[in-house]
């Protein structure tokens, strides 16, 4: 019995060449990362407030990004934005954790704090045929 490859199925992204990232990472006390899961990403502490994020090779892209957190009890949950964008030319990305109820303050995470991030990139330069 031949094996027939499945033409029909659809693709897992409309990008081209994206990957996916999953990291999970647990802060200590002085927003030290007590620990991280992931495979191939990593994500060290650069100050109290930024961390970076570093991936195993370069990218043309960020296509999606997403943090999700379990904050530790009694906490403001904090944002964690992107401030420095280098996947093109190290295959780095710098993250900033800010207060949600005081406009944007750069805010340490609190020991217990535990975040669940989401990072699509892509190696394709020609994705920006794709515009509407």
């Amino acid at each position: 019995m031949a094996h027939e490859p499945d033409l029909g199925g659809k693709a897992l992204s409309n990008v081209s060449t994206e990957h996916i990232y999953k990291i999970r990472a647990t802060f200590g006390a002085g927003s030290a990362i007590a620990s991280y899961r992931s495979k191939e990403a990593s994500i060290a502490k650069t100050t109290t407030t930024t961390f970076t994020i570093t991936l195993p090779q370069t990218y043309a892209e960020i296509t999606d990004f997403s943090v999700g957190q379990k904050a530790a009890a009694s906490v403001i949950p904090l944002a964690y934005n992107i401030t420095t964008n280098s996947v093109a030319t190290d295959g780095t990305i710098v993250l900033t954790s800010c207060e949600t109820a005081v406009a944007g303050t750069a805010t340490a995470p609190a020991d217990g704090d535990v975040i669940y991030i989401t990072l699509g990139v892509s190696r394709d330069v020609l994705n920006n045929r794709y515009v509407g």
